[in-house]
Order: C-alpha cells, then sequence, then structure tokens
C-alpha cells in the first residue's frame, strides 16, 4: 500500500493579513484620540467643580466668621482675574475659569470688583457668582435674609 503525502490544510496557517492589521492600527490610534479629548474636558470640569467648591467654601467661612466674631466680614473678588478674599483667606481661580458677580451697589468698590457681606446675625448683602468653563457653568448664590450659600448648576451655557 501506498501511503498519500499528508497535506497540510490551509485553514490552520492562516495569519492576518495586512488591512487586518491597518484597521486594528486605525481603531487604536482613534480610540486614544478620543480618550485624550476626554481626558482634556474632564480637567476643565474638575477646575470649574473645584472653583465653585472654593467659592462656595469661602463664602461660609465669611459667614461663619462674622456669626462668631460678631463683627461684619466681606468676600471680595476681582472679576477680571478671578481673585478673592474673605476675611484673613485670600486666592485666585484658576485662569480659565470665567466670573461674573452680581451683588448690591454699595459693596462693588470698582468695575472690576465687587463684594458680599456679611453681618454677625448670619444675614448678607446677598449676591450671585456664576463661574464658567466653556459650555459648562455653575452659580453660587446668597441669599440675604439669611445668609444662606448654595451652588447650582447653570440651565444654559450663559452664567
Amino acid at each position: 500500500m501506498r501511503s498519500s503525502p499528508a497535506r497540510v490544510s490551509m485553514r490552520g496557517l492562516r495569519g492576518f493579513t495586512l488591512l487586518e492589521l491597518i484597521m486594528v492600527i486605525v481603531l487604536i490610534g482613534v480610540a486614544v484620540s478620543l480618550v485624550a479629548g476626554l481626558l482634556g474636558v474632564g480637567r476643565q470640569g474638575r477646575q470649574l467643580r473645584a472653583a465653585v467648591a472654593t467659592v462656595a467654601t469661602e463664602l461660609k467661612y465669611a459667614r461663619t466668621r462674622a456669626l462668631v466674631s460678631g463683627q461684619s466680614q466681606v468676600f471680595a473678588m476681582d472679576v477680571g482675574d478671578g481673585a478673592w478674599n474673605a476675611a484673613d483667606h485670600h486666592g485666585k481661580l484658576p485662569t480659565d475659569v470665567q466670573v461674573t458677580f452680581d451683588a448690591v451697589r454699595e459693596e462693588q468698590t470698582n468695575a472690576r470688583e465687587a463684594a458680599i457681606r456679611f453681618f454677625p446675625d448670619g444675614s448678607s448683602t446677598g449676591g450671585r457668582i456664576s463661574l464658567r468653563v466653556h459650555d459648562a457653568g455653575w452659580r453660587v448664590d446668597v441669599r440675604w435674609l439669611t445668609g444662606e450659600v448654595s451652588a447650582d448648576r447653570l440651565p444654559d451655557a450663559r452664567p
């Protein structure tokens, strides 16, 4: 009996074609660029949330300081550069954050600066500070009667 030569099946030796390898590389490139874009937007969102938390905390600090000390305390902000001052605290918001400050005229020292005054009984002059980075925005409200500080997301892109 004669044995037949062994045939090797092409299915067992099949690899990837050049076209398949190029498509995988392109898909990986697209995924990496999407992730990099999302991380950039996430960074700005974190900056905005941190700025809102800072402003709200410092407003609450000024109110608490007025209640404890029995003396009026002022939270003042330079809208142009985002620098703020509250009692003995001061700082500056990131440059990407755009600020709009609505306060009573008596507490505005010039066109760029505005302030909210907290009184020893907990009340305040009231006001609103809107913070925005690109299309995302938050507002920090201070109620005049109670001095309560609250933060809410802006319903649209404009503060």
